[in-house]
């Protein structure tokens, strides 16, 4: 029998690189869009589009309806405040949860979290997200095959955040911030498009699993300057921003979209991500329940994400 998966998050980065490789299975696909879409168009006619969003309780509904697994990809990245962060992901969790405990048998369910929930304390999306996961593990859904997904800084084509770094990187200048020390990873949304597509293959996956680009002991800055000389064929120059400096623009960024009333993606908390210590994942787990492994890296991943 053809697999019917519901995806939120499909016209975001990660959802529009999963929908196009899903359709090239034999999956059938409902996709939540808040833009309405023709019945047909560029895709290979496997999705079908379900107008409204996670606040729209009908049409999750209809999204999840007929679906044996779930793919939650959907979420807010910017915000001014943590109201801002909690109505989309864990109010609109929550409610595409409850339409999937409607169904008979109950579906499988991937959680696309952060590995930032592993600090809830960190920024207002830190904690959105390590709310959405323990509202996720509650009784309430016990029923449902849940996993959870806790990928790092996921770069690749159609990326809006890392995009201006990278772009940055290739004209001969990287500026980071944190301690010279810091370790970050990544990982390249070709990858985590594939563990998502093995996590379907796998129907008994169950769990929360961290991801990254399998690079051991992650990425120190100068590392990732070394990768786009590797990449680009020139010198790259390394400014480090101080941390104060930085936690300052964004105090003042996060006052002018108040103000402005846009949505904020340089705050105090974002800061406190951008400067942490230690971001690396083990992929370990994952890598032992799927045989997953991370196959592109940084020096290759990032000519695709400018």
């Amino acid at each position: 029998m053809t697999e019917r998966v519901a995806l939120t998050g499909a016209t975001g980065f990660l959802g529009s690189n999963l929908l196009t490789a899903l359709e090239k299975t034999e999956c059938r696909i409902n996709a939540l869009t808040r833009r309405p879409k023709p019945d047909s168009g560029p895709d290979s006619g496997r999705t079908t589009w379900i107008n409204g969003d996670l606040n729209n309780r009908p049409a999750l509904d209809e999204l999840v309806g007929d679906c044996t697994s779930i793919i939650h990809c959907a979420g807010a990245t910017r915000g001014n405040s943590l109201e801002d962060f909690l109505e989309v992901n864990l109010r609109g969790t929550e409610n595409l949860l409850n339409a999937a405990r409607k169904i008979t048998p109950a579906p499988r369910f991937l959680l696309i979290s952060s590995v930032a929930a592993r600090y809830p304390g960190y920024s207002w999306y830190s904690r959105s997200k390590a709310m959405a996961e323990e509202l996720l593990m509650t009784d309430d859904y016990a029923a449902l095959t849940r996993t959870i997904y806790r990928p790092t800084a996921v770069y690749g084509p159609g990326d809006r955040e890392m995009r201006p770094l990278f772009r940055l990187m290739r004209r001969g200048i990287l500026a980071g911030a944190g301690t010279p020390g810091a370790r970050i990873s990544l990982i390249h949304v070709a990858d985590l498009v594939n563990a998502i597509r093995m996590w379907l293959q796998a129907t008994e996956a169950q769990g929360l699993f961290e991801l990254d680009d399998g690079t051991s002991g992650g990425y120190r800055w100068k590392d990732i300057a070394a990768a786009g000389e590797a990449a680009w064929k020139r010198r790259i120059i390394r400014i480090r921003v101080p941390a104060p400096l930085l936690k300052c623009a964004a105090h003042v960024n996060l006052l002018f979209a108040r103000i402005l009333r846009y949505p904020a993606i340089l705050t105090p908390g974002k800061v406190n991500e951008i400067t942490h210590e230690n971001w690396v994942c083990d992929n370990t787990p994952l890598t032992a329940t799927l045989g997953w492994r991370p196959e592109i890296s940084l020096r290759d991943g990032i000519k695709t994400a400018i």
